[in-house]
């Protein structure tokens, strides 16, 4: 207040003197010196301040005039940086009223409808009616908060949550509906025997109370916390789908080129599956991209060289579950296993930001690890006690059998220059290996001892952005509003393909119909088929603030395996007896799942 005071005299006497030197200024500038030392003296009076009565009016005095509209966000520490992704999906699914394993249903009941009347609940019926796939509707697909904090110049820290789920099952069609991703198959319902819902991982009683073995081989029903136990043991317990990021990143000067991260994050594993979800070329990744956007615990290291034209990652995770995603997915849950997986990626770019040539980038990543700790599955007995049919787990816990397992990437783009720069290309071809869950649903019935089998596929897109082509300047600047709106325009296309589709062996299976009870079927195939879906899908991209504010129409043209089928009875007998039955043939249809999008992006 004192320096205020006397700046204002040194003003003041400064006004004073100024009728000597008037000569030589104007009336005008005369007047606005007067008027800024009037108000400078309001300011220092408190003249037209609004008067802060109390502590809560003080308060909010003193941050008026420290935020407001487009003010920075500080901590107490470090400095805070908050980002989010919000997508809204307006979708239409063409609708069938059959669904993609009808077939074998159709051939089922056909086969021992004159040998037994079944029951609604032994009927092949319930989950083939598609209903469940083609249903219209909007849907949240993401809203990602994301907060970053740099606590100093080596460390930061990252946590980013998602109400929706992320990419974990949920009530909302997959994309396309024969896509399985997490928990789910590729017919649009749980790909699992769904413990937690029937009762107990340990074991399990069809129809029945829930009952687990104790440890001298006797039934009781279930006490609490075993459940929860036994769920958590074998994977099926659903972990907590907000939490996505939650991870420490160091980056240290004295270690240069290289940073280090320990928590919840992607592991690095493809091209697409690790780029930010707003910045995709279509509403969704490829399908074999959606199985390598989720997140998982572990460490890692990441070099880069040369402005990032040579970069490396290298790390270990836990790997709970498999990377067929047959039951729970991995993030934010205990691991199933002592082993740990190593996962590494490597990405170079030979061309880059070059005027006439553009940029070019060629990766490759890679994930080995043994999944499962014990046991050979599930088994099949009998349990008179209660008058039904019984499935066990054959040890404690985890009952699958120790597997190695793998799956890898191999991907390149290229955005051209010169000419024909707004152009470019993507193309990427993934595989896994892996051995699923005991009790995997299987064209309705449970697989006891499934073995490992490999999945691949891979996709090509490419695209014309012309807010990046030569024509850029002359549609932005052009006279025709509508013209000028084609200034931010993209057109895309992509062809895919994948092994989405599985079930056991092709040739032949086997499974038993006790004709007594409750009729069920249980399979202990040799090995699983795979079958591939193909997806056309074209799209134009609207940027009205480039990838910030986005809108994006897809449409996909969804191709799946059509087949044939015989299914017969090998044995026969009386009522009370089993009968043998005897598949072979291709066991899907094809089904129409064509899909429209329309996503309305914002970012931050």
């Amino acid at each position: 207040m004192c320096v205020m005071k006397f700046l204002l005299s040194v003003v003041a006497v400064g006004a004073a003197l100024l009728p000597t030197r008037l000569h030589a200024a104007s009336s005008e500038d005369y007047s606005n010196l007067k008027k800024e030392v009037e108000d400078l003296r309001k300011k220092l009076n408190g003249g037209t301040a609004p008067k802060a009565v109390g502590a809560i009016g003080r308060a909010d005095a003193t941050v008026a005039n420290r935020y407001g509209p487009g003010a920075t966000v500080t901590t107490k520490k470090g400095k805070l940086t908050i980002g989010g992704l919000l997508q809204v999906w307006t979708y239409s699914i063409q609708n069938d009223n059959r669904g993609v394993n009808s077939l074998l249903n159709n051939k089922y009941n056909e086969t021992f409808q004159a040998l037994r009347p079944f029951s609604a609940r032994s009927r092949m019926n319930g989950w083939n009616s598609n209903e469940l796939n083609d249903n219209d509707g909007y849907r949240i697909r993401r809203a990602e908060i994301k907060l970053s904090v740099d606590i100093n110049d080596d460390i930061t820290g990252v946590v980013m949550v998602d109400p929706t789920g992320g990419d974990e099952g949920n009530t909302f069609p997959s994309y396309p509906t024969n896509q399985g991703v997490v928990g789910s198959s590729p017919f649009g319902v749980g790909n699992n025997v769904d413990f937690e819902a029937l009762g107990t991982a340990g074991f399990w009683v069809l129809w029945s109370p829930v009952a687990i073995p104790d440890d001298f081989g006797n039934f009781h029903f279930a006490r609490p916390g075993e459940l929860a136990r036994n769920n958590m043991q074998s994977g099926f317990m659903r972990p907590n789908r907000v939490l996505q990021d939650a991870y420490i990143n160091y980056h240290p000067a004295w270690i240069p080129h290289h940073d280090f991260t320990i928590g919840q994050f992607k592991p690095p594993m493809s091209e697409e599956g690790n780029r930010n979800s707003g910045q995709l070329d279509f509403v969704e990744r490829a399908m074999i991209n959606q199985f390598s956007n989720q997140r998982d615990l572990g460490v890692m290291v990441h070099g880069s060289w040369w402005n990032d034209r040579f970069q490396y990652w290298f790390g270990a995770f836990n790997a709970a579950g498999n990377f067929h995603n047959t039951f729970a997915s991995f993030q934010n849950r205990s691991d199933d296993n002592d082993e740990k997986d190593i996962a590494w990626r490597m990405l170079v770019r030979p061309i880059w930001n070059q005027k006439n040539w553009g940029s070019l980038e060629l990766g490759y990543s890679r994930q080995d690890g043994t999944h499962g700790e014990s046991g050979n599955g599930l088994q099949w007995i009998p349990f008179g006690g209660l008058g039904e049919n019984s499935l066990s787990t054959t040890v404690d816990g985890l009952s699958i059998r120790h597997s190695a397992a793998s799956r890898q990437y191999a991907w390149a783009w290229y955005r051209p220059g010169g000419p024909v720069r707004g152009w470019w290309l993507r193309g990427e071809w993934g595989s896994m290996t892996d051995r699923p869950g005991p009790g995997v649903w299987n064209v309705n019935a449970p697989v006891l001892q499934p073995p490992t089998f490999e999945r691949s596929g891979w996709y090509f897109s490419t695209g014309y952005k012309l807010s990046d082509s030569v024509w850029a300047n002359s549609l932005k600047n052009h006279p025709n509003w509508l013209i000028k709106m084609a200034h931010d325009v993209e057109f895309c296309y992509r062809y895919e393909v994948f092994g989405n589709l599985y079930t056991d062996g092709l040739t032949a299976y086997k499974g038993q119909v006790p004709l007594g009870g409750n009729e069920f079927l249980y399979l202990v195939p040799s090995h699983i088929d795979v079958f591939k879906t193909q997806v056309h899908t074209a799209g134009i991209n609207y940027y009205w603030r480039g990838y910030n504010t986005r809108t994006q129409i897809n449409y996909s043209w969804v191709d799946e395996p059509q087949g044939h089928l015989t299914f017969s009875p090998t044995t026969s007998g009386p009522t009370g007896g089993t009968v043998s039955f005897t598949a072979t043939g291709r066991r899907f249809r094809e089904v129409k799942n064509n899909v429209f999008i329309i996503s309305q992006q914002i970012m931050w």
